[in-house]
């Protein structure tokens, strides 16, 4: 059984569907399938997901011919992409068999603060305000918005760059 990290000194267990998802986004072959469906430019630009549990979600984007732009670092739209990427599977993990619901980004800002010039981890540590945000959405029709901080990190575990997605949730 898949389990989150420790959260008030005790393990929450994944629901069936909330294992699935992340076996699903975690193993190459149904990554490929599930991105070329959904987000083809996450297979170009060759983001993968690092880890995935109830707390938080990584992701990883190399720099490469396919991500790096004239300046010789990761171009924005690649790094914009990452880490909608790692916020958005966050939240879709927590909507997991807990009803339907449409989701959609409604704001993003963006920070560069260092050139990306290596392969970049971005961080979204924010599932459990995101299950609290979902948990109160009991009656159809019911939506709310919540707003995600991702960090990218290069290797020297340097914040390269900071990113805030708002996410709207409505349960259908």
């Amino acid at each position: 059984m898949l389990y989150s990290s420790f959260y008030m000194f005790k393990l929450i267990p994944m629901n069936k569907h909330q294992q699935s998802f992340a076996r699903m986004v975690t193993q190459p072959i149904s990554f490929f399938g599930y991105m070329l469906k959904n987000l083809p430019s996450i297979i170009f630009w060759g983001v993968r997901v690092k880890n995935i549990d109830l707390e938080s979600c990584h992701t990883t984007l190399p720099y490469n011919w396919r991500t790096q732009n004239p300046f010789k670092s990761i171009y924005f739209a690649a790094l914009n992409g990452a880490a909608e990427l790692s916020s958005g599977l966050l939240c879709k993990l927590h909507l997991a068999g807990n009803g339907n619901f449409s989701m959609l980004v409604v704001d993003m800002n963006a920070q560069f603060l260092k050139k990306a010039n290596n392969t970049i981890v971005m961080k979204c540590e924010d599932g459990l305000q995101i299950n609290e945000t979902i948990a109160g959405l009991s009656k159809k029709g019911d939506f709310a918005t919540f707003k995600t901080t991702i960090f990218g990190h290069n290797p020297n575990n340097e914040i390269v760059a900071k990113f805030e997605i708002t996410w709207s949730f409505k349960r259908k």
